[in-house]
């Protein structure tokens, strides 16, 4: 089974991928015609304790056109590889958000304005208007 859209592949036990909470199909399509453009940098903007709140931030920034991406800090092989829960997982929850550098000042706006001293205390990244 394949995420359609971090394009992962995952058990055909697995509906749903864990990380965009996407339903997985049985075969990717083709990848849809290069724009030209190509994200290098992505920025760990954020860790937050909730996928709620996570997914909340992710869909309002693609509703923006910004590409956004949600981790979770544990998985089947956890963050270090080794079958179980990672040790090595976020503090406070496992919900990072990323987004390209390109987009970091208008994703927190947008975040900030949606979650308010929730975004300003899972923030990860200093954000300078200049």
């Amino acid at each position: 089974m394949f995420c359609p859209n971090c394009r992962y592949e995952y058990q055909e036990t697995v509906t749903v991928c864990p990380d965009c909470n996407e339903k997985l199909v049985k075969e990717l399509s083709e990848p849809e015609e290069d724009t030209g453009v190509v994200h290098k940098d992505w920025i760990q903007l954020a860790r937050l304790t909730s996928h709620e709140y996570a997914e909340m931030i992710r869909e309002a920034l693609h509703t923006n056109e910004i590409p956004a991406v949600i981790l979770s800090g544990g998985g089947y092989f956890g963050q270090t590889g080794q079958m179980g829960p990672g040790s090595a997982r976020p503090i406070g929850g496992g919900f990072s958000l990323l987004v390209p550098r390109e987009f970091v000042m208008q994703a927190d706006q947008i975040a900030g304005s949606i979650l308010g001293e929730t975004w300003e205390q899972a923030k990860l990244v200093d954000i300078d208007p200049r």
